[in-house]
């Protein structure tokens, strides 16, 4: 311990308040460059990264001056964001700032301890109290029990219990902060894959999927999809619709995955998910989640679909066209239609494991199509399989071996593919040279580039150009 804690450690924490107020009042300097030159380097103040906000209350000023100063807020990571004198001043700073931690007096004028700790527990659930008292009594005891009081500390005050007790707060709101940090990233995830994910439901619900003709398994796999409506009464309206670039100039990084994750959300109680059917058609399902009249849904739906079209067109130069618009009492009705259309043999009757094969079936084939497409809009990078993998949330071994299953191409000859198809395109193009080409598409080695161009097409760049 330092030799300075171990001078003032002991000493009635107001007694010292008046010892800095005099030294202050001698030659108005702060405390810490009075004491500076004495002091050891443990209790210098270091800086943190995250340093939490305390306020200090207490009716007596020395107090207040001696908590604040005596104490090595900042090598325990808080500062001082105000001190004040009762209860009432307290909650009114609490009104209007945020405040991860308070020290406060139990008995004051206007406002007590408990009534600024009730206060807390009721509106500011996050923030840590800590209560001084020089009464042992049970009542405040069991009241601060009952607002949450992280700890209870008796006058005269142990400075070294003091810093402990905060020791332990800082790791605690450390520990809370690391979690809202971690859920907040959870959040994003789950926003970031959730069109993905209800394209893929939908997707298998369209094609057939057996588990869409049992009513209530169709209910317990929208639940848990995060859709709580009713299959059978939950209206629906149903877009289909087609997409192209507006101007053939304009350069966007637009892929089916932008206009799915744009368009799959609640808008006005409606919530809308977009299922490619094709390269650039798709369909947009509408699934109110109140009861609404078919005047209000059509409307609604109008009224989004004219929304996207505006915006989709100003931002990104992408024109969509509605090709058809129809509403449903319910997603079963509209599941009735897509079965009518269907072309379907007679078969042997379906076992359970073919079913599930045809769900992941269905599955597995949207997140290729969706890691092709990211290849094909990022041919030019470093496109490592680990790094597409991550892009469509599997595990890169898995992703490996499903890629060359749907495709009939391991992950770097499809790659090799693409960027070869590029460079053909890019050489017919007279204004690039050849050497530039192979940067272009990502190659930065000239002669592995030849060697590739010729592997694929069983000439050299320089010849397949001679022969356009």
């Amino acid at each position: 311990m330092c030799m300075f804690k171990v001078a003032f450690t002991p000493l009635n924490v107001k007694v010292v308040g008046l010892l800095i107020k005099m030294v202050h009042n001698y030659n108005e300097r702060r405390i810490d460059s009075v004491f500076s030159p004495l002091l050891p380097d443990c209790v210098m103040p270091e800086g943190e990264d995250r340093m939490y906000k305390l306020i200090i209350v207490d009716d007596e000023e020395e107090i207040r001056d001696g908590l604040s100063e005596l104490v090595d807020w900042t090598s325990l990571g808080f500062v001082v964001a105000k001190k004040l004198e009762d209860g009432s001043h307290a909650i009114r700073y609490l009104q209007e700032h945020h405040v991860d931690a308070v020290l406060t007096d139990v008995k004051m004028t206007y406002a007590s301890g408990i009534d600024l700790a009730q206060y807390v527990r009721e509106h500011k659930p996050d923030t840590k109290v800590v209560i001084l008292s020089g009464f042992q009594e049970f009542a405040l005891a069991r009241d601060a029990i009952r607002y949450h009081v992280s700890h209870y500390l008796l006058k005269p005050t142990d400075l070294d219990e003091v810093a402990n007790v905060f020791r332990q707060i800082a790791a605690e709101l450390d520990e809370a902060a690391r979690k809202r940090e971690l859920d907040l990233r959870q959040s994003r995830d789950i926003n970031s894959l959730r069109p993905l994910m209800m394209e893929q439901f939908f997707f298998s619900l369209l094609a057939g999927a057996p588990w869409g003709q049992n009513i209530e398994e169709l209910q317990g796999r929208l639940r848990q999809s995060g859709l709580p409506v009713d299959p059978l009464n939950g209206k629906v309206s149903e877009m289909k619709a087609e997409w192209s670039m507006a101007h053939q100039a304009v350069q966007k990084n637009v892929d089916r995955h932008t206009i799915s994750a744009a368009i799959t959300k609640e808008k006005e109680q409606i919530y809308y998910t977009c299922i490619h059917v094709s390269d650039n058609r798709f369909v947009i399902i509408g699934s109110a989640l109140v009861p609404m009249s078919e005047h209000d849904l059509l409307k609604r739906t109008e009224q989004y679909f004219m929304h996207v079209q505006n915006t989709f067109l100003s931002l990104l130069g992408v024109s969509i066209r509605l090709e058809s618009l129809k509403l449903y009492e319910g997603l079963s009705a509209l599941l009735e239609s897509y079965h009518e259309q269907r072309d379907l043999s007679p078969g042997e009757p379906v076992t359970a494991e073919e079913e599930q094969t045809e769900r992941e079936k269905d599955k597995d084939r949207i997140i290729i199509r969706e890691a092709k497409q990211y290849i094909m809009d990022h041919f030019e990078m470093d496109l490592a399989l680990t790094d597409v993998a991550r892009h469509v949330g599997l595990n890169p071994v898995y992703f490996s071996r499903l890629f060359k299953q749907e495709t009939g191409k391991n992950y770097s000859d499809f790659v090799i593919s693409i960027r070869i198809q590029k460079a053909m395109e890019y050489l017919k193009d007279p204004f690039y040279k050849v050497y530039e080409i192979g940067h272009l598409v990502g190659y930065k080695n000239t002669k592995y580039f030849h060697k590739l161009f010729k592997r694929q097409t069983g000439l050299t760049p320089s010849e397949y150009r001679d022969q356009l």
